[in-house]
């Protein structure tokens, strides 16, 4: 007989042990025929299922790290929370659909009894914390209210975006697919990070979609209302859980879009002066969007980013994350002093922890896979430094590229100069991972690099 497995802030039933095989088997069965179905058309599907079930592998990892290793944390609250919001839906549906829908409210809170259970007043009255909550609650029904088959149920669906990320690099560069492969479905701290019930699975995944939608409806112009309209709805979920991630895919994505006309440019110095001025519109039109949007923004709107970047640095020192933080002396909250600490903000966002700062086995992992991207890095900038102006060539002939890099190095930036706690730096940053790990396997010259990106997209694009 099994006896119910107390981690002490979340009970796991003996049913739902006995009843997760039956789940992954459909879930196999679902996914190896959606395997046999592509891969004659699209050979990429060979790692269809090895990649889902390596993210679910990880995800159901993280679950349990979480549960009898930590003994509670972010995601056993969301899951917590969700409980609340199901067992609202099943009491009183009326009132379920006012705190799915409406605004989080002290008024909507009160809907909630002892019966129903309340979440966790510091996830309902964030709303991008919430938004977590109303996307996950309905996945409980499905899952009987079971966490570790809820996990599964959103490794499931979160793995459409990775895996139509890991299609569009492979389609440009089809020689390098096995590396994408690594850097996009297999990478550990991408699939332990990047899964689960937390913010992180669910902006990855919306990311890897905004880029298969732009590449659809933009590159190689198909079925575009069909994809703009998934675009759309993919950039608002990232914007209502993780706004900045919206910001930071802006420039190099406005530069993907319009390569195709640049490239008909015939004028080399040109093309040279468009992509600066592309990058100031981008910018321009970034920093417009945030005064625009204002309040909405809350704490990262425009006037108020450098005093988030300050409280949330002092707060991810403080002696409850166990001291394992770091500093790179951020003492002017200011635009000038922000760029002044640009260097070091890239390298903390790329690179730590390092190996001899690693104080667990988790940032012992991480300090392993950090010093691998060095290495990786180090080779790249060889290829670069040997032929400059052919790096900039590179860059403007293939704008994934262009994209993958400022996309990584703005959003590193952007974690690195925030964040001080090293907990914190190896979740944040599994959401530019894989596009700079992409980046790097692509300036890394092989000897099978074959035809042109720009010419191969169209010819494989099948989905």
């Amino acid at each position: 007989m099994f006896n119910t497995i107390d981690s002490g802030a979340i009970l796991i039933q003996p049913w739902e042990i006995v009843v997760l095989p039956f789940y992954l088997l459909v879930i196999y069965f679902i996914a190896n025929s959606i395997k046999r179905r592509k891969i004659e058309q699209n050979p990429l599907y060979k790692y269809y299922v090895w990649g889902l079930f390596a993210k679910i592998t990880g995800g159901i990892g993280l679950a349990f790290v979480y549960l009898f290793v930590y003994r509670g944390g972010d995601t056993i609250g969301y899951y917590e929370s969700s409980l609340a919001m199901r067992n609202l839906l099943t009491s009183a549906p009326a009132d379920w659909l006012i705190n799915e829908f409406g605004g989080n409210t002290n008024e909507h809170f009160s809907l909630f009894t002892w019966a129903t259970g309340y979440p966790y007043p510091y996830m309902y009255f964030d709303p991008k914390t919430y938004m977590v909550i109303r996307l996950v609650n309905p996945l409980l029904i499905f899952s009987f209210n079971s966490y570790i088959i809820t996990t599964v149920l959103v490794d499931w669906i979160a793995y459409a975006g990775m895996w139509r990320l890991f299609i569009v690099f492979s389609n440009y560069y089809p020689n390098r697919k096995n590396l994408f492969a690594i850097a996009i479905l297999f990478f550990p701290s991408v699939l332990f990070w990047g899964s689960g019930i937390l913010k992180d699975s669910i902006t990855l995944s919306c990311t890897g979609w905004v880029v298969y939608c732009i590449y659809k409806t933009f590159i190689i112009k198909q079925n575009r209302l069909q994809y703009l309209i998934i675009l759309i709805l993919n950039l608002l979920i990232i914007f209502l859980v993780k706004p900045y991630i919206v910001f930071t895919l802006f420039p190099g994505s406005l530069m993907w879009i319009f390569a195709n006309r640049i490239a008909k440019i015939q004028n080399t110095v040109i093309k040279i002066f468009i992509i600066p001025f592309i990058l100031l519109i981008s910018i321009g039109g970034g920093t417009y969007a945030l005064s625009f949007l204002g309040e909405s923004m809350g704490k990262f709107a425009l006037d108020k980013i450098a005093t988030t970047i300050v409280v949330t640095q002092n707060d991810l020192k403080q002696s409850y994350y166990h001291g394992h933080s770091f500093d790179i002396g951020l003492d002017d909250p200011t635009p000038t002093g922000l760029l002044k600490k640009f260097p070091a903000a890239v390298l903390a966002g790329l690179f730590r922890p390092f190996l001899w700062e690693s104080e667990n086995a988790v940032m012992l992992i991480s300090g392993i896979e950090n010093m691998l991207i060095a290495l990786l890095t180090v080779i790249a900038l060889f290829y670069i430094v040997r032929n400059i102006p052919a790096f900039f060539k590179k860059l403007l002939q293939e704008p994934l590229l262009f994209f993958s890099l400022t996309f990584s190095l703005f959003f590193a930036f952007s974690v690195g100069i925030s964040t001080s706690n090293f907990g914190a730096l190896v979740r944040f940053k599994i959401a530019y991972l894989p596009f700079f790990l992409c980046s790097l396997f692509i300036l890394i010259k092989r000897k099978d690099d074959g035809i042109e990106p720009t010419e191969s997209v169209e010819a494989i694009s099948t989905e």
